[in-house]
């Protein structure tokens, strides 16, 4: 999809971030590191191309080994960020591609074939001694992917705030917390909610590790969305999210998430807008 790449190029052209902001190519998730939230049968059947075609029309996508590399890409963006973050003490990191939360442990849905949040907080917990995880998904689809991998998983709390009447219909599961928004719905109720529960996450889940999956499909030009933020609450969504993070200091991050407004420059915008918050945050800390 053109918005990964007109992304990353909107932000290198960015002058006002130029020298702030480092952007790598994303390492390819290994078999081994995708069997940490997936099942190792459908990770080998999706890499030689053995799913049905009914596996196939769930992801919504025509199997390719174009396909298959990219779907390791977006996990291993976040892998990368992930241990980047970690390993090196980071306040922030991020994948300009991810957040493919409609991904289950044992098939893929919804345009997402492996669950590259679920990855890495598992190699996170695996590795790293991260024992508290806290998703924080803002997307307008519901994670249900996330939601049901780590259903039976104390360690890790998700919240899930998106559009009602939206997609995942028949396959919605239940997170931790789930606000479900009704149609129309803008910034200041919107922003009024994130008010209300960032505070509660924090002090009663005490995480170590945030993901934060910043969709930005709650745009009121957004072709699915059926929320009316807009590209300013939007701005303020992210900053009020990103500011707890590094208020108390849990090392998060962030991920791309859906966008489908036209034209497509306002979704790449509305994308890149984040990373631009966050640089903004961690300049004034």
């Amino acid at each position: 999809m053109s918005k990964y790449r007109l992304t990353r190029l909107a932000l290198e052209a960015d002058t006002s971030i130029k020298g702030l902001i480092e952007i790598r190519e994303a390492p390819l998730a290994t078999e081994e590191e995708l069997a940490l939230a997936h099942d190792p049968s459908y990770v080998q059947r999706f890499f030689s191309g053995q799913l049905d075609p009914k596996e196939m029309r769930s992801i919504g996508f025509p199997w390719s080994q174009g396909l298959v590399s990219r779907a390791r890409a977006s996990a291993g963006g976040t892998l990368a960020a992930t241990r980047a973050l970690l390993e090196w003490h980071l306040p922030l990191t991020a994948n300009i591609a991810g957040g493919t939360h409609h991904a289950f442990a044992d098939r893929g849905e919804g345009f997402c074939v492996f669950n590259d949040i679920a990855v890495s907080a598992h190699m996170a917990m695996a590795e790293q001694g991260i024992e508290r995880v806290l998703v924080i998904d803002l997307d307008v689809h519901q994670g249900n992917g996330t939601s049901a991998i780590f259903a039976k998983d104390d360690r890790v709390t998700t919240f899930d705030v998106h559009g009602d009447k939206n997609y995942p219909w028949k396959t919605r599961t239940t997170s931790t917390y789930d606000i479900a928004l009704p149609d129309g719905t803008g910034d200041e109720e919107y922003l009024r909610l994130l008010e209300d529960w960032l505070p509660r996450l924090f002090a009663n889940h005490r995480p170590q590790l945030v993901f934060y999956q910043a969709g930005v499909d709650a745009m009121e030009s957004d072709s699915f969305g059926r929320l009316s933020l807009t590209r300013r609450g939007l701005r303020q969504r992210n900053r009020m999210v990103l500011s707890k993070c590094i208020k108390e200091s849990v090392p998060t991050v962030i991920t791309m998430g859906g966008g489908y407004s036209r034209p497509i420059g306002d979704t790449v915008e509305a994308h890149a807008d984040v990373h631009r918050t966050a640089i903004e945050i961690l300049g004034n800390h």
